[in-house]
């Protein structure tokens, strides 16, 4: 990445990263194979440990004690009478959330559209990813705690996850699409 920026300050000059946003932002993201590797690192330099796991435990908690379960938080912990869960880094909602953040980036640009949509569909899809997390959590709780080690590894491993995609991508789509199409219709009218 040190190379591809010299080559670019030697023939273009610093300029470049100014005139050529959205380039600069994207490259980086094509250089290095796993982009989610450097968020989480950015994520953990600039916030305190543990932010997001307490977060979702909290947000897990208070879900459950809202469909009558006797759930507490502490820290990253959700307890219930019969076990304790610990919410973990992978559980926490940051890999869905970045790329539900690159997926409103790619369909703002896809479709064209002003920055301000294009941020307004990264942070709905942000937003959308972390409190769809709560009731992967709660189900993850209850399945570890009251049904047995067989039906949490089903919801905690790649088919619980596969349906939790499936469901979040899907509001997604059609929140998305909904605004696509409202922004098209006042682009017409006009």
């Amino acid at each position: 990445m040190l190379i591809l920026v010299g080559i670019v300050v030697s023939t273009w000059g610093s300029r470049f990263f100014w005139q050529y946003p959205l380039t600069t932002f994207l490259v980086p993201l094509s250089v290095y194979p796993r982009p989610g590797i450097s968020a989480r690192i950015l994520w953990e330099t600039l916030t305190p440990p543990y932010v997001l796991e307490r977060l979702m435990a909290w947000g897990g908690a208070l879900a459950l004690r809202g469909i009558g379960q006797p759930a507490e938080a502490s820290g990253i912990l959700i307890s219930l009478p019969m076990g304790s869960v610990q919410v973990n880094w992978g559980c926490n909602g940051f890999n869905m959330a970045f790329a539900m953040a690159v997926t409103g980036l790619l369909f703002g640009l896809f479709f064209k559209l002003d920055r301000t949509k294009i941020v307004s569909l990264v942070a709905m899809g942000i937003v959308l990813a972390l409190v769809f997390n709560v009731p992967r959590i709660m189900l993850v709780t209850l399945a570890a705690v009251y049904w047995g080690d067989k039906w949490f590894q089903f919801w905690h491993g790649s088919w619980g996850a596969q349906i939790f995609v499936g469901i979040l991508f899907t509001a997604y789509y059609y929140l998305v699409m909904a605004i696509i199409d409202r922004s098209f219709k006042k682009v017409s009218i006009e």
